[in-house]
């Protein structure tokens, strides 16, 4: 009992944050174009911070081979959520089909996954959690970008040079090495990396405030991809995950992200192709609000079952 009071207290203070994005998003604080600037900086400069500093903060006891596997189970948490989407919507039509599919398969590893394996697993939990989001953006830049776009490839630029990769690529020799940065450095890195939590609860918040709530309670589908993504796909990969019996932070680790709500790309990527985006924004908020039952039980479970 007092594990999932633990939990559902971590997951309320994120909603706390989610609410205050709300409220300022509805106040005329924050505006599309502002949460447009927040989330490019969250990105491209707090992500690769956060993942840089969970190596600097990681316990020594992380090795090369353990790595690599984590690096395995979230390839197979993508592939059981890629193979569950392809056996759902077959009869919706294309746009939303795609929509709700690309919404099935990638949860929101970064904003909601990564604060709370911080705050239920700790520092080594996140070192996991970074190898999770570049395996994530490895998978969304290639086949996410060709599902949604109607058959067009990233560049293996795009693919590669993501923020979640650049910031493993630089965390990994330096974890690998021991290598010490100078103060001057490493403030700013963790200074940015604490804007993590807070910033990337505002965003989600804002995104919840633009959506026209009534048509998000009335579409069936919204429904149906928001129970695939909270129950379906991380029960699939719990079951995967107890057969292959990880360690303790990797096992829970993973579980909270593969068992996160929508991810916010399913927004900006209907936007970019020409998707349904209205559909996008409602499953993403939906997931979200319902994550604050589903997540705390798939937390829960993984440290029981770890």
């Amino acid at each position: 009992m007092e594990a999932i009071l633990l939990v559902v207290e971590k997951v309320g203070i994120l909603f706390v944050m989610i609410a205050v994005g709300f409220a300022c998003t509805k106040a005329g604080m924050l505006t599309h174009k502002g949460i447009a600037e927040i989330t490019a900086f969250l990105l491209r400069i707090v992500t690769p911070c956060l993942i840089v500093s969970s190596f600097l903060s990681a316990d020594s006891g992380v090795e090369l081979p353990v790595l690599g596997f984590s690096v395995l189970t979230a390839v197979l948490a993508h592939l059981l959520a890629i193979l569950l989407s392809l056996l759902t919507f077959r009869k919706t039509e294309p746009d939303r089909q795609k929509t709700l599919r690309f919404a099935v398969i990638f949860s929101n590893t970064g904003f909601m996954g990564m604060p709370l394996v911080q705050s239920v697993v700790g520092d080594s939990g996140v070192v996991y959690a970074s190898v999770y989001i570049a395996v994530f953006n490895l998978f969304c830049w290639t086949y996410g970008y060709s599902m949604m776009s109607g058959g067009k490839r990233a560049s293996l630029k795009t693919a590669l040079l993501n923020p979640g990769v650049i910031g493993l690529a630089v965390g990994v020799p330096i974890y690998l090495l021991k290598i010490s940065l100078p103060e001057l450095i490493l403030q700013p890195v963790e200074g940015f990396a604490a804007l993590n939590t807070p910033l990337a609860m505002v965003v989600v918040g804002s995104h919840i405030a633009a959506i026209e709530w009534k048509s998000m309670f009335t579409d069936w589908q919204v429904y149906a991809a928001s129970a695939l993504r909270l129950i379906v796909a991380p029960l699939l990969f719990l079951g995967a995950m107890l057969v292959l019996r990880p360690s303790y932070p990797l096992f829970v680790g993973n579980v909270i992200q593969a068992a996160a709500p929508v991810a916010a790309n399913a927004v900006l990527f209907s936007v970019q192709f020409g998707r349904d985006a209205r559909l996008a924004s409602k499953v993403v908020a939906l997931s979200t609000l319902l994550s604050i039952i589903t997540l705390p039980l798939f937390t829960v479970a993984a440290e029981l079952l770890a």
